[in-house]
């Protein structure tokens, strides 16, 4: 059995039916969904990995599955005004990809019903960030909506996983837990993006890259959909909007010294010291198609058997997950794209064809997908965090989207 044969015998144990709740969560869903994981650790919806999860489904003809999980993220909006990270944790959302995932379906299945029944869900998702999440720039950033008791508990559980330093105990309390809820709500948790000297989670003093690059091609994705269903009018506002999020992202965003985009850290007047797979984003969702840059990003992050999410910096400098020298798919697909928006067409292909070998190799000695893999040595990245989950349906979304790729390219 090949990978391929792998993901399309095992889809169909990826979805749960609609009315049952998951242990834990805490609504009953309207449609089928996807779940990451077929049996362990994530058995329940979870928002960003069904993006990815979508890009298989539809490529494999499974349109009306992919349907289901956008009808889910819908059903969220409108009862909480964003898509939560999961079903069990709705205290925070994760990368707003709900607009994507709306305008890929639509490419597979010219379906303007559904997209019209979406729209205004797509608004109150743009609400939700353009006004919970907004910087002293008028560009956006990650944060939380969770209880004092919340932020107490997440203390407790993240100096258990992490192990906070002296220094970062004595800062205060609740600045300090909502960098770390805000780097959760980023799906990256955690990295090393947001350090300071005293505190290695400073997550609410920056603008965050990747979340701008998103918003901003969801305004234009949603400009397109407008255009598509004859809302003409409001096809215009979006597209306003985001060519001011660009001119933004272009300002704020832009370090000219080292030539590539970053976070900043508006608190203290700065970009962050880490050029991370997040830096791909402005390429990928079409605010530059600049070759140096890029290419500078990628000369930092690639290993032999793939693209690490952020570069070496030393053996006592690691960050657990999204760090040296994981690779994540979902860096792997914005890494792609950008690359290859930026004419770098061989180096997209090769990072693809890197990914797809290692996750090829893998499956070879274990007969299963990982959630993630080591770039460095080309085997299954373990962290300390929690188990390592097997059928990841992001890792099987993205295999296929890249496999795809590379057929309509030969």
């Amino acid at each position: 059995m090949n990978v391929i044969d792998y993901i399309e015998k095992n889809w169909d144990s990826t979805i749960r039916e609609p009315g049952g709740a998951t242990d834990g969560s805490c609504f009953r869903m309207p449609a089928s969904y996807s779940t990451p994981c077929a049996r362990t650790l994530f058995t329940g919806f979870f928002y960003w990995d069904t993006y990815f999860a979508n890009l298989g489904l539809l490529i494999d003809g499974r349109e009306e599955q992919a349907k289901n999980n956008l009808t889910v993220m819908k059903f969220f909006i409108e009862r909480l005004g964003f898509v939560p990270n999961s079903d069990h944790i709705v205290t925070r959302s994760q990368p707003p990809l709900f607009t994507r995932g709306l305008y890929d379906y639509y490419v597979r299945t010219s379906d303007r019903a559904f997209v019209r029944s979406c729209m205004d869900a797509v608004e109150r998702e743009f609400d939700f960030f353009r006004c919970d999440r907004l910087t002293p720039y008028g560009l956006n950033a990650y944060g939380h909506n969770e209880t004092k008791a919340g932020q107490e508990w997440y203390y407790d559980e993240f100096d258990r996983r992490l192990g906070f330093t002296e220094r970062e105990k004595k800062l205060d309390r609740e600045k300090f837990v909502g960098g770390l809820l805000a780097i959760a709500e980023s799906g990256w948790d955690f990295n090393p993006r947001f350090r300071e000297k005293d505190n290695r989670f400073a997550a609410r003093d920056f603008v965050h890259l990747d979340l701008n690059c998103i918003l901003y091609d969801a305004e234009r994705k949603a400009a397109m959909l407008y255009t598509e269903i004859g809302e003409h009018g409001k096809a215009e506002i979006c597209a306003e909007k985001a060519d001011k999020r660009r001119a933004r992202i272009d300002a704020v965003l832009f370090d000219r010294t080292r030539g590539v985009y970053c976070d900043f850290d508006y608190v203290h007047g700065k970009f962050s010291e880490i050029v991370s797979c997040a830096s791909f984003y402005p390429y990928a969702l079409g605010i530059s198609c600049e070759q140096s840059g890029a290419r500078t990003v990628l000369e930092g992050l690639e290993l032999p058997h793939g693209l690490s999410v952020c570069p070496y910096r030393g053996d006592e400098d690691a960050y657990w997950q999204w760090d040296y020298p994981s690779m994540w798919p979902s860096n792997v697909y914005f890494a792609y794209e950008g690359l290859k928006a930026a004419g770098l067409h061989a180096d997209a292909q090769r990072i693809a064809d890197k990914y797809i070998r290692t996750v090829d190799d893998v499956f070879a000695q274990t007969g299963a997908l990982w959630e993630k893999y080591d770039a460095l040595e080309g085997k299954v990245s373990v962290t300390s965090e929690y188990d390592t989950p097997e059928m990841l349906g992001w890792t099987a979304g993205v295999y296929e989207y890249l496999m795809e790729q590379k057929r309509q390219n030969a």
